[in-house]
């Protein structure tokens, strides 16, 4: 997957990342699974930034959570 592919997401996480200051989980804010993001960044061969505008809400997240809906060229 590449930066500026349309994605929907077929996975819904149960936390929204890792809070450094409590060392807690942050609670998941947002219903993002069958939402549309925009992948904005790379993290690893793994895992990527995605934009969900629909919420103004960016998550990292697996690429096998993602279905490529529109590919960049």
């Amino acid at each position: 997957m590449k930066v500026g592919e349309l994605v929907r997401c077929k996975f819904q996480p149960g936390s929204s990342g890792y809070d450094t200051k409590t060392g807690c989980m942050k609670p998941m804010l947002h219903h993002i699974k069958d939402e549309l993001g925009l992948i904005i960044g790379k993290r690893d061969e793994l895992s990527g930034v995605v934009y969900f505008p629909k919420f103004e809400y960016t998550h990292t997240i697996s690429w096998r959570a993602l279905e490529v809906i529109s590919a960049s060229r």
